[in-house]
């Protein structure tokens, strides 16, 4: 009888732990103006490595990502558009920056630049000035844009690796 339960047990938490295949995407030309992300993100740094949820919204000019534990408790939420960029953690902490890319830098150690993460995304090469080497290991077709489920990319000592548990696009 224990054997039984025990059983029933591992089944459901392989069950919980099992991904879900992807959602049909719709037919996209370019990079759309407005999506929606649930993903999670992994950041190795010379012997440093952090793993997060990672929810990212992208309307036009405007960027939120809110970061959460790999048990789901949000930690940072980081806010921006054309006149700035807002980070909030978790805990009471603020902090203002002329860009996302600073404050992504002060959360999680690597500044990281949305324009070229939804570039990235959406099967666009990095610009050589960013210094990026983007591998994009898994993709899912949508139109003629192939849309990143799982990708990494090196600079220097970095390793970013965002893979995509759901995509979709925002109405405007």
């Amino acid at each position: 009888m224990k054997s039984r339960a025990a059983a029933a047990a591992l089944a459901l938490l392989l069950g919980a732990c099992a991904v879900a295949p992807p959602q049909p995407l719709p037919d996209l030309t370019g990079i759309p103006a407005s999506f929606e992300i649930a993903g999670r993100l992994a950041l190795r740094q010379d012997q440093r490595s952090e793993i997060a949820k990672l929810r990212w919204t992208h309307r036009g000019a405007t960027d939120l990502w809110i970061i959460a534990s790999p048990l789901g408790n949000e930690v940072a939420r980081i806010e921006s558009g054309p006149a700035g960029a807002t980070l909030t953690q978790a805990g009471g902490g603020a902090y203002q920056a002329a860009t996302f890319a600073d404050l992504t830098g002060r959360a999680l150690g690597v500044e990281l630049d949305p324009a070229d993460l939804a570039l990235w995304l959406h099967g666009r090469a990095p610009s050589v000035a960013s210094g990026w080497k983007v591998t994009v290991e898994e993709t899912q077709k949508a139109g003629s844009v192939d849309v990143a489920r799982r990708m990494s990319a090196t600079r220097g000592e970095v390793t970013v690796r965002l893979v995509v548990d759901e995509y979709r696009v925002l109405g405007d």
